[in-house]
C-alpha cells in the first residue's frame, strides 16, 4: 500500500470512527447485564433459520446435546423451539414490533411456549412499543436482556471496544450478526454457526414490472414459502440494489466478527453444509451413531 493509500484508510476509519461514536451517545444505552447460569458456558450453537437446519437437528442431535443453543426470529413459532428448548433467544428486526401480525404470532408463540428459564435478548430501540413487552410479561420463564443494535466501525481497536462493552456491533443487516457479537460478549469460547445457509442470491428474481422477489427460504416453511418481496424498515419493498448492498454489508460484517473473535481468542465455526459465508472455518459434523 503506498504512502497516499495509507493516509486516505487512514482518513476513512477516522471519519467512520467518530461516525461511530456519535451514534453511539445518540442511540445507545446501557445494556443489560448479561446472563451467568448457562448449561454450557462454553460452547454456544446459534440455530438460524436456514432450509439446512431441519437436517442438521435430525442428524446430529448428539452434537446438540449438552451445548447451549441461541435461537432466533420466527423459530418460536416451530415445533424445534419446544423440542430443543433453547436458553437464549434474539430479535433484531425492527418488524417483529412494529407490524401487528408478526409481533402477535412471535412473542404470543414465546408467552405460550416457553416452559423452560428463556434470556430474551431484544434491541434497546424495541423499548419504544410496550404492547410485546406487555405479551412477554405473561411468561414469567423469561428474562429480557437489552443490548444495542448501534452499526460501529472505523479503527478496529476503537470498534472491538465498543464491541465488547456491548454499545454497538458490526452493521446489522440481519440477525445472525448481532447473535454472533452477543455471543462474542458471553464466556464461550467456540460458537458454531448452525442453518445459515444465507443462500438468497439464486432466489432473486426481477419481473417484466421490475418488482424485485426473493425467495427467503426457512427450516419452518421450506416447503411452503414463496418469492415475495423484501420489506424494508419503513414497509416500503427494497429495490435490487438495496438488497444486493445489504448482502455485501452483511457478508463483509463477518469477516469483522472474524477478527473480532479472534482478538478474543475465541472460535467461530460455520457448520452449515452449502453456506454462502465465506469468513468462518467450517466443520463437516459426523452424523449421529445409530
Amino acid at each position: 500500500m503506498s504512502k497516499l493509500d495509507k493516509i486516505v484508510s487512514w482518513c476513512g476509519n477516522m471519519e467512520q470512527s467518530l461516525l461511530s461514536l456519535v451514534k453511539v451517545i445518540l442511540l445507545s444505552r446501557k445494556p443489560s447485564p448479561l446472563p451467568g447460569n448457562l448449561k454450557n458456558s462454553d460452547e454456544l450453537v446459534i440455530l438460524a433459520n436456514g432450509p439446512s437446519l431441519n437436517a442438521t437437528v435430525s442428524g446430529h442431535r448428539e452434537f446438540l446435546e449438552n451445548k447451549t443453543l441461541l435461537a432466533v426470529n420466527f423459530s418460536a413459532c416451530s415445533p424445534m423451539f419446544t423440542d430443543l428448548k433453547p436458553e437464549i433467544y434474539l430479535i433484531a428486526d425492527p418488524l417483529f414490533w412494529l407490524v401487528p401480525e408478526k409481533m402477535n404470532s412471535l412473542f404470543g408463540s414465546l408467552a405460550k411456549n416457553t416452559g423452560w428459564p428463556l434470556h430474551l435478548f431484544m434491541p434497546v430501540r424495541a423499548l419504544c412499543e410496550k404492547e410485546w413487552q406487555n405479551i412477554i410479561k405473561t411468561n414469567p420463564n423469561i428474562q429480557i436482556h437489552l443490548y444495542n443494535t448501534t452499526p460501529v466501525e472505523g479503527f478496529k481497536r476503537w470498534a472491538n471496544f465498543l464491541y465488547r462493552k456491548g454499545l454497538g456491533v458490526p452493521r446489522p443487516h440481519n440477525v445472525l450478526i448481532p447473535s454472533i457479537a452477543t455471543g462474542l460478549r458471553l464466556p464461550f469460547r467456540r460458537i458454531y454457526l448452525a442453518g445459515a445457509d444465507h443462500s438468497w442470491l439464486p432466489e432473486i428474481n426481477v419481473t417484466e414490472n421490475n418488482q424485485v422477489l426473493m425467495h427467503q427460504k426457512h427450516f419452518y416453511d421450506n416447503s411452503s414459502s414463496k418469492a415475495d418481496t423484501v420489506k424494508q424498515e419503513d414497509l416500503n419493498p427494497a429495490r435490487l440494489h438495496t438488497i444486493l448492498y445489504h448482502m455485501h454489508v452483511a457478508f463483509k460484517a463477518y469477516f469483522t466478527l472474524l477478527d473480532y473473535a479472534r482478538t478474543l481468542d475465541k472460535e467461530i465455526i460455520n457448520i452449515t453444509p452449502g453456506s454462502f459465508i465465506d469468513a468462518f472455518p467450517r466443520l463437516k459434523l459426523e452424523p449421529d451413531k445409530q
